[in-house]
């Protein structure tokens, strides 16, 4: 080994050591070349540009840790000229590190190292050495000081970086970096100015209360924040303070009042920040000229909840055809003490995101008593006549055939509903049953994989992922159908509710070998716990993708695979998909389908998920199943067959559930029978003359856009339910403790965050 490192001229800290010998190989580091004073060119560094920077370094200081950092520092320079963010530099250094560990056990073993190591590694030496942060290419997307040409530009150069590296950095980057900076010495006079004005008087002729409260001058975030150049002296107009008159009875304006109680905020703490914004004018406020106190702050702020909770109730129309979704949970209450609550909310036209009815108090978490609850809140809105279905969580406190809170509501309703089990929660446990089948099941509150990977992400090489590789697996071609239907929905998606649902669609997109349109970036892990609805499909998914570099068992490799595969093909279009109702038995009988034949690839996972799937038919019944009648994803000839079959049917009075066995050749028209006449002569939702019509014609005709439009109007999941659970654990005890002031704040604050969804400027300029 000594005579190794001779002949290479390196130590064993990497150093290269002077030597006799003048010529260039004695100088020549192994596998990378000589070492280089300078990183030079318009590109990104390559890792081989990076290597002989540090060699050349490391040889001048013989400190390696500081060389580290500054060929760490010399590289960010071109990434900040590419205007490209990056991770730390601690990450930067920690990246390096590993870079000279690896080149370093080659050049220990270069006499018996396997060649296919030393080729790979040869191999990646002129690739970009990538320091990116995750959110690069959503940075470049944010920077306002950028045009959208500027952006797509910065895009495509790092993407090609990264790829083939033809492009190169040009002086527009050197003319953003003297924009900045001049940017940057405005900012700095504009701040030296307005210390001029600071001891200017405010002028006042008005007898009513005043004060004064500093103006709109732009700070140094909000000028950097500007699209375009500051044009000099542009603010040095202004006054830094504006005259402004103020209320006595301040706690009494509603703006405060609602804002308070959406942000929790207790009456000391309202009144102590008034008093503050008063004694912040020049001169400041006299506090005495105001109503300000704990008590006329409770006073205002109760009186207004009733009455915003009044206003709410008369101005209320239920929907004609309406949705009646609950949630109960065990929390604590004001005094400590755990008690059941119950959220009811309803759904329909004109409340698609759900109108919240109450969040009552319950003895138990029993059938008989939720259904008891949410029959009262129906009743004291006046909506139990326009109540024509049921969503649900597909717990048995809810679904139980004789004690369950479904049975119990209809009975106290005094008619047929429908009933729609909640398809997140049903999805849920479908992909619950496949990773207790394959991982073995848990009784933690978070699965020890995820934190595993929530640990080890900062440590992670994000640019290095693994992807699914389903030629030699069983079912070939069948699985290459489905990974190209799922891909093709994925593109076509450009809006998703909820980032979880975007993340989730990028990362299915990845580990099937397909870049996501906002390009190749990875989130921080968040949540890990089961109750999260998207973690089993984000974190399986990124866990298998980076499964190589967590040092992993081959037995867990195996499995995270088998996870994956389930997750991506199966799993996540059929997650996607679940709200739509009117595609619902459609998706459904695919999903079965598919899972019958996914006994060829992987049988005990696809029995496990069957198992439970086939125990949540709730779109597959014979009440439900004509929904599909609305669907763009059934043909004209499987529509025609289930209306043909509908006529020749008789009505019936009973809508009594039985078994319901789904096999390989089933399809919707086998699942019609009498029952199905339950939405047309129960609910009377519309005619049904245009059964007999052509297909075609259908659209034309005026009953048959009435189904349509009462099927896009039913919300097939319980989330809003699950909002109003979150609503009260955040609101219980913390504004008010009477039962009754709770109800109306929490009927104050649903309407406050529908009027302003967020704390932006103009967002407040609402008020």
């Amino acid at each position: 080994m000594e005579e190794s490192e001779s002949q290479s001229g390196e130590n064993a800290k990497g150093t290269v050591r002077p030597t006799s010998s003048t010529t260039r190989s004695a100088t020549e580091i192994y596998l990378v070349g000589q070492p280089a004073s300078s990183i030079r060119g318009s590109k990104l560094p390559t890792m081989r540009q990076v290597l002989k920077f540090f060699f050349h370094t490391v040889n001048e200081s013989g400190d390696r840790q500081e060389t580290f950092k500054e060929t760490v520092r010399n590289v960010l320079t071109f990434w900040n000229l590419a205007r490209i963010k990056t991770i730390s530099e601690r990450g930067c250094r920690e990246k390096l590190t590993r870079l000279w560990e690896h080149w370093r056990s080659l050049q220990k073993s270069r006499d018996r190292a396997a060649k296919d190591k030393v080729e790979n590694f040869k191999s990646q030496l002129d690739l970009l050495w990538d320091i990116g942060a995750p959110d690069a290419v959503e940075d470049i997307e944010k920077n306002r000081l950028l045009t959208p040409a500027d952006k797509q530009q910065d895009i495509a150069f790092y993407q090609d970086q990264r790829g083939e590296r033809k492009a190169f950095m040009s002086g527009n980057d050197k003319i953003f970096a003297a924009k900045k900076r001049k940017q940057e010495e405005r900012v700095e006079k504009q701040r030296s100015k307005q210390g001029r004005f600071a001891a200017c008087e405010p002028s006042s002729s008005d007898s009513r209360p005043q004060t004064s409260v500093v103006a709109d001058t732009p700070t140094e975030v909000e000028m950097e924040k500007k699209d375009t150049a500051i044009q000099p002296g542009r603010y040095t107009s202004k006054h830094p303070y504006v005259t402004v008159q103020l209320p006595r009875r301040i706690l009494q304006e509603p703006a405060l009042k609602e804002l308070a109680d959406r942000l929790r905020i207790s009456n000391n703490e309202i009144v102590s920040v008034v008093a503050a914004v008063l004694r912040s004018a020049n001169p400041p406020g006299d506090l005495s000229e105001f109503r300000i106190s704990r008590e006329t702050a409770r006073r205002a702020r109760a009186s207004h909840r009733r009455q915003v909770a009044a206003t709410q109730r008369e101005a209320f129309t239920p929907p004609p055809h309406a949705v009646v979704h609950w949630d109960g949970k065990l929390v604590k209450n004001v005094v400590g003490e755990e008690e059941h609550r119950q959220a009811i909310f309803i759904s329909g036209r004109g409340h698609e995101e759900g109108k919240l009815l109450a969040v009552l108090p319950v003895k138990d978490g029993t059938g008989l008593t939720q259904a008891r609850a949410t029959a009262r809140a129906i009743e004291d809105w006046s909506c139990a006549s326009n109540v024509k279905a049921l969503c649900f969580d597909t717990t048995s406190s809810n679904t139980g055939r004789v004690q369950g809170a479904v049975v119990h509501l209809e009975a106290l309703l005094e008619k047929q509903l429908l009933r729609l089990g909640c398809r997140h929660h049903v999805m849920e446990l479908v992909v619950r049953a496949a990773a207790s089948n394959i991982f073995g099941k848990t009784s933690a509150p978070t699965d020890p994989l995820f934190q595993t990977l929530k640990k080890r992400w900062s440590q992670l090489d994000h640019s290095q992922y693994l992807r699914l590789d389903i030629a030699n697996l069983p079912e070939s071609d069948w699985l290459s159908h489905l990974r190209h239907r799922t891909v093709s929905y994925l593109l076509t998606v450009t809006e998703w509710a909820r980032e979880d649902y975007r993340e989730a669609a990028e990362l299915t997109l990845l580990v099937l070998g397909v870049n996501p349109p906002r390009g190749t970036h990875f989130l921080r892990p968040g949540a890990c716990h089961h109750a999260r609805w998207m973690a089993k499909i984000i974190y399986y998914l990124k866990i298998y993708m980076f499964s190589h570099q967590l040092e992993l068992s081959s037995d867990l490799c195996v499995k995270l695979q088998r996870m994956a595969i389930f997750v991506s093909l199966l799993y996540t279009p059929a997650w996607l998909k679940s709200p739509v109702a009117e595609d619902a038995p459609v998706n459904d009988l695919q999903l079965h389908h598919e899972l019958l034949r996914y006994r060829a690839v992987d049988c005990e996972v696809a029995d496990a998920a069957l198992a439970v799937a086939s125990r949540h038919l709730w779109y597959l019944r014979p009440q439900t199943v004509v929904l599909s009648l609305c669907s763009e994803k059934l043909s004209a000839a499987e529509k025609k067959e289930m209306a043909t079959k509908l006529s020749c049917l008789e009505e019936t009075n009973d809508y009594a559930n039985d078994n319901l066995v789904i096999q390989q050749t089933t399809r919707l028209s086998d699942l019609i029978d009498e029952r199905s006449w339950m939405i047309f002569k129960e609910h009377h939702v519309c005619g049904t003359a245009w059964l007999m019509s052509p297909v075609e014609d259908w659209e034309k005709n005026e009953e048959f856009m009435k189904l349509k439009d009462f099927s896009r109007s039913l919300k097939v999941t319980n989330d809003v339910a699950e909002r109003g659970i979150k609503l009260m654990q955040d609101f219980i005890g913390s504004v008010t403790k009477d039962e009754q002031q709770l109800q109306d704040v929490m009927q104050l604050v649903e309407k406050h965050r529908k009027q302003m969804s967020g704390f932006s400027k103009s967002a407040l300029m609402q008020l």
